[in-house]
């Protein structure tokens, strides 16, 4: 398999749903001059971010979530990149698979990291020995597939796994690769000295509070325009729009659909791209529940008007899902299938045929704040199963609390669940916590199993495409889940700014990034 040597990261009775209002008040100066300088910032080219957080680790084996990896990509390699969905070579210039147990990575050549250390194949070998020895690194159940690594040559390196991975590749897009030498002369420097071969290097670093960013003079890519990036904590939604319209950032990184409307009235421009995290509702068939019978299941996807949710819950910069729990990026998405009709009717019948015409109640867990709207979704669900004789049982969770019950596997029947579609962009990945095995205890289908495990043995990215879209056919069909919509994606950009790249992963790529006034 080759590929280009060098590209870039591209990457019935009526339910009346809640309407999130919010008041925003906002400073003076956010109404038209004052407060920022960013004439002085086009002129040298710098750019400041205003984010949602900013990560307080820069070691990528201590990870606490996944909107950390904003942070890594800046810094650190990975062999392949999954920005367009499919895993394209990135550090690697070639993979290909011997078999779905053993696959081969070729780097390019002259990396070196911007300590003068090489990037090669034992710099490769390294980082992911590093991540399987430490059994707290969050992303390591992704490769914990592998056995063992062999260096061919100083750019060639053989991974030989213990169980077919036909989508190896694409689980290697959050393996940030590491220098040896550094790392192991300077014990836990990378959390706040990261030493990394990607397109920043990091200038300054407060944990929590603000990362400075300056481009690598040595990155074998696209080198960036900008000269300086400032990505900084402003964690209140209301005050990253306020600060960007009184010129205190250039970027106002995750802007609630609330504040469109401010954004687009104040010049700014509102960019649209929905997220990979998508909401859903989950059913666990392994317990002896109303649930257990498919038709129960299916008439709770046919209860709930999810054209409603979207235009509601994330006020249309959401995006309907079709019935998948992948977006048109990933591997197994079926622009052909569809999802179920709002019909309280056939929900009523459905109900009927299952024995429970007269009515059921089941039980509804669901976090706290952990995702977005994640009451007033569960709360308009509540009431769109009650009009057709569904009583729920709500039990509305702190996050931690959730998160326990959800390990345990003693949740629900039903759990409101937002899955993170991106940046693993493959529905087999999505789909794994669906096992008969899984902890969380969803499911247990042999033939669900069967299939899952069949896909992993197909390397070829067409073919497994191919067998993907028959396994979401079937979990659909079966009803595991009800998929509602992705989540709003926006962000808010002053105009002297271009180029600036917004992904479902909600990462940023700042490759063609500039100032022009």
């Amino acid at each position: 398999m080759q590929f280009p040597r060098v590209r870039r990261r591209n990457n019935g009775p009526v339910v009346r749903l809640l309407v999130l209002t919010t008041v925003v008040a906002l400073v003076a100066a956010a109404c038209g001059g004052g407060g920022g300088d960013a004439s002085g910032r086009s002129a040298d080219q710098s750019l400041i971010i205003g984010m949602d957080h900013v990560t307080q680790n820069y070691d990528p084996i201590s990870a606490t979530a996944t909107a950390d990896y904003t942070y890594w990509r800046f810094v650190y390699d990975t062999l392949v990149s999954t920005d367009k969905g499919p895993p394209e070579p990135w550090a690697a210039e070639s993979f290909e698979p011997i078999d779905a147990k053993h696959w081969r990575f070729k780097l390019r050549a002259g990396m070196t990291f911007t300590n003068g250390e090489p990037l090669d194949a034992e710099a490769v070998r390294y980082t992911f020995q590093r991540a399987l020895d430490d059994k707290k690194t969050p992303w390591r159940v992704r490769i914990e597939a592998l056995q063992k690594m062999t260096i061919i040559d100083p750019l060639t390196i053989d991974f030989f796994l213990s169980t077919p991975v036909g989508n190896w590749p694409t689980r290697t897009s959050v393996v940030w690769l590491v220098p040896p030498k550094y790392t192991q002369d300077n014990p836990g420097a990378l959390v706040t000295k990261p030493i990394g071969s990607g397109p920043f290097k990091l200038d300054s670093f407060t944990p929590g509070e603000k990362a400075v960013l300056s481009p690598n003079a040595g990155f074998w890519g696209t080198i960036p325009q900008l000269k300086r990036v400032e990505l900084r904590s402003v964690p209140e939604e209301s005050t990253r729009v306020s600060s960007l319209l009184a010129g205190d950032i250039d970027v106002a990184y995750r802007v609630l659909p609330d504040f469109a409307d401010q954004v687009k009235a104040g010049g700014k421009k509102l960019i649209s791209v929905p997220s990979g995290q998508s909401a859903n509702i989950f059913f666990q068939t392994t317990t002896d529940t109303p649930l257990k019978d498919v038709r129960v299941r299916q008439a709770i996807d046919y209860a709930i008007d999810k054209k409603a949710l979207l235009d509601s819950i994330t006020q249309g910069y959401g995006k309907d899902l079709g019935g998948q729990v992948v977006g048109k990026d990933s591997v197994g998405y079926d622009p052909h299938l569809k999802g179920r009709p709002y019909d309280p009717a056939k929900a009523k019948k459905l109900l009927k045929e299952a024995g429970y015409g007269n009515g059921v109640t089941l039980a509804f867990d669901y976090s706290l704040g952990r995702y977005y709207r994640d009451k007033e979704i569960a709360q308009a669900i509540s009431g769109y199963l009650d009009a057709v004789g569904i009583t729920v049982k709500q039990n509305p969770l702190e996050s931690g609390a959730w998160l326990d019950r959800l390990y345990a596997g003693s949740w629900g029947p039903i759990n409101y669940w937002s899955i993170q579609d991106a940046p693993a962009y493959d529905l087999s990945w999505t789909l794994e916590i669906f096992r008969s095995d899984n902890i969380r205890k969803i499911d247990a289908d042999p033939r669900l199993d069967q299939m899952l495990d069949k896909s992993f043995t197909i390397t070829d990215i067409t073919e497994r495409g191919k067998y993907l879209t028959e396994l979401a056919a079937y979990v659909q069909d079966q009803a595991y889940f009800v998929p509602f919509h992705s989540d709003p994606g926006l962000y808010a950009v002053d105009p002297s700014v271009e180029g600036v790249e917004f992904l479902p992963s909600t990462y940023l790529n700042l490759f063609d990034a500039k100032r022009t006034g």
